[in-house]
């Protein structure tokens, strides 16, 4: 009988040394390479990426085979696109801001604050600072806002809004307390970016500055006016 185990046992370590060996010529075979999950995990999020590009570029296709449907079928009709290309010229014009626009929206009042100061308190907490109306066209923003003015100033990507004293200047041009923002867009929405708890601008209320806003149906937004001037940025021709 302990001779029968002892084959037995001799057998079975025989057959896990020729198990371990093959995966040793397997690992040895160039054919087969051992890849870390890191890899893995990372070739994954770029094929998703991926994926998402390719399903967000599927709706611009769209889009331009739409405009070229449209520029053939003016072509055929008429033999002249040149009404497209104005009503594409007049929606660049609106998108970009210059154009006048009108809309629903909200009419936000900021001031500095009137309330006495605390022993030792810093002054700088109850006025209104460019940070302030930088943080508060974020928010507007991101609630959805299409278009905004400061003090009737239209609000750009590139638009400057800097301290100068006692005063901001917004596109080159000063201005005074209070600071008057409109901004077009679902009005509730733009409400709540301002007044529900945790935002901004309820902080800046609760602090002691001057927060007032009202909704409307009807918002009337100037255009830009201001000459743009690009000292570094230069159109790039050919391929």
């Amino acid at each position: 009988m302990a001779k029968f185990f002892s084959k037995l046992n001799i057998l079975l370590l025989t057959i896990i040394l020729g198990i371990a060996i093959s995966f040793q010529i397997k690992n040895l075979n160039p054919k087969y390479k051992y890849v870390p999950l890191k890899v893995i995990y990372d070739y994954k999020k770029v094929i998703q990426k991926e994926k998402a590009e390719i399903n967000n570029l599927r709706p611009l296709i769209e889009s331009y085979k739409e405009k070229i449907q449209a520029y053939e079928t003016a072509k055929d009709k008429d033999g002249d696109i040149t009404s497209l290309l104005k009503n594409e010229i007049s929606q660049f014009k609106t998108i970009s801001g210059f154009t006048d626009v009108q809309g629903p929206g909200i009419i936000l009042i900021i001031d500095d604050g009137s309330r006495k100061l605390y022993e030792g308190e810093d002054p700088n907490n109850i006025i209104v600072h460019n940070i302030d109306i930088l943080n508060i066209i974020n928010d507007l923003k991101v609630a959805g806002a299409e278009a905004i003015s400061i003090n009737g100033q239209r609000v750009l990507s590139n638009s400057e809004i800097d301290c100068n004293g006692p005063t901001i200047k917004i596109n080159g041009q000063l201005f005074a307390q209070p600071f008057i923002v409109k901004a077009i867009g679902e009005p509730k929405h733009l409400e709540a970016a301002i007044k529900a708890p945790g935002t901004y601008g309820n902080l800046l209320k609760e602090v002691g500055l001057f927060i007032e806003v009202n909704t409307s149906i009807n918002i009337r937004i100037p255009k830009y006016s201001e000459d743009l001037t690009f000292d570094f940025l230069q159109v790039k021709e050919g391929d």
